[in-house]
């Protein structure tokens, strides 16, 4: 029995009468039902915040009250980290501002390495384990020499994955993503001082780096808008425990301002007279994956002034369900158990979803289609989008 996290913050799917916190039962259910599904993420608070109004505080100290806001309110917090802008920031908001962080949690495949690349000079998706060397394992030494305190834990969440009793119902364990590895990738009982953790009944906090805001221009206007792909982040299985709740560290219903923030400071980068010439990358619609990784980098050193632009990453996967960065389980355990129930959950869910939900690449599924939240106005922008290469899906 998958015992799920019903937490309204993380967003939620709603068919006809029935909520759902996991979006696979929310897509068999509307095509059961034939109703199209809505996806809310905290409505009731952002579609009556003053978006357009640039907070004066800096963000430097809207990350410190965000770090000293799930402080106050949880017992022990642990991080995910993985060496990326978003969670590093996450850390120093806390250790720079002398906030203690109990615990900083990074997810590697040790069993699973074998064959696999280990080369800097490899960006591709398909080499994200090098991440591990030229990018966690610098953190994790910062984090060891300035804030000794915090936990330190590595999870080898290959052997979950090796051993798992599940079938195909392990799809239910993940909200968006459902490449082999991310289902058992980040457990909330994955290690026995986990487990020590939450048997004492502690308010425990995993909380993760999600994420930048999404900002485009649309008609001349700059927007903040938010998709349920980088929202289902979190994996909504919580076990036996009723202490333990994801939190955003960015994407907050409980502090507004900073999400705001961000979103202006982009918005002011790309109005200078200077960087004008830019702002196509930020029209609505663009379906181009270069054009989007580029703006990426720019905004990543405008919103995370501590963090090293230059940390080695690998470019993002291009899709779900065959996602690149698990190549080490593709190309190590095709002929095990585990690749025949991952296969099967795929194949669960193209039989039981309506195909309209599916985003497809060569004539077969590759993932679900993403949900948007309204778009929240910040301010006009100049850049006037021609209409030729304007293409929408939908």
């Amino acid at each position: 029995m998958i015992k799920l996290e019903k937490n309204n913050k993380l967003g939620f799917y709603t068919v006809g009468q029935e909520r759902h916190y996991v979006k696979p039962k929310a897509l068999i259910a509307a095509t059961q039902t034939n109703q199209f599904p809505e996806w809310n993420f905290n409505r009731s608070v952002f579609d009556h915040y003053t978006w357009h109004v640039e907070p004066t505080i800096s963000l430097r100290e809207l990350y410190r009250m965000r770090a000293q806001q799930l402080r106050d309110q949880y017992d022990y917090i642990r991080l995910e980290v993985s060496g990326g802008g978003d969670s590093s920031t996450a850390a120093y908001s806390f250790i720079n501002n002398g906030i203690h962080l109990d615990e900083v949690v990074f997810r590697y495949p040790k069993t699973g390495e074998k064959n696999v690349t280990d080369d800097p000079f490899n960006t591709k998706p398909e080499n994200t384990l090098s991440e591990w060397r030229y990018a966690a394992q610098p953190l994790l030494q910062w984090i060891s020499t300035h804030a000794p305190r915090t936990r330190i834990t590595i999870h080898d969440y290959s052997e979950d994955m090796l051993t798992s009793g599940h079938d195909e119902d392990w799809v239910f364990r993940t909200k968006d993503y459902f490449q082999p590895g991310h289902a058992f990738k980040h457990t909330v009982d994955a290690v026995d001082s986990h487990k020590h953790t939450l048997d004492q009944g502690l308010r425990v906090c995993m909380l993760w780096g999600v994420d930048k805001p999404k900002v485009c221009i649309r008609d001349q206007t700059w927007y903040l808008y938010f998709m349920d792909v980088q929202a289902n982040n979190a994996n909504p299985e919580v076990g036996a425990w009723d202490n333990i709740t994801n939190e955003y560290f960015y994407w907050t219903p409980d502090l507004p301002e900073l999400l705001c923030k961000q979103a202006h400071v982009i918005k002011n980068w790309f109005d200078l007279p200077h960087n004008k010439y830019l702002q196509h990358l930020a029209r609505w619609p663009n379906y181009s994956f270069a054009q989007r990784t580029t703006f990426e980098h720019i905004i990543k050193p405008l919103l995370y002034p501590d963090y090293d632009p230059a940390t080695f990453q690998t470019s993002k996967p291009t899709n779900s369900f065959y996602n690149e960065m698990d190549q080490w389980f593709y190309q190590n355990f095709s002929q095990t158990r585990a690749y025949q129930v991952w296969k099967a959950g795929l194949d669960h869910l193209v039989k039981n979803i309506d195909p309209k939900y599916f985003n497809n690449e060569m004539g077969r599924p590759v993932g679900f289609v993403g949900f948007i939240s309204p778009f929240y106005k910040l301010g006009p922008a100049a850049y006037q989008s021609t209409g030729i290469n304007d293409h929408f899906k939908f």
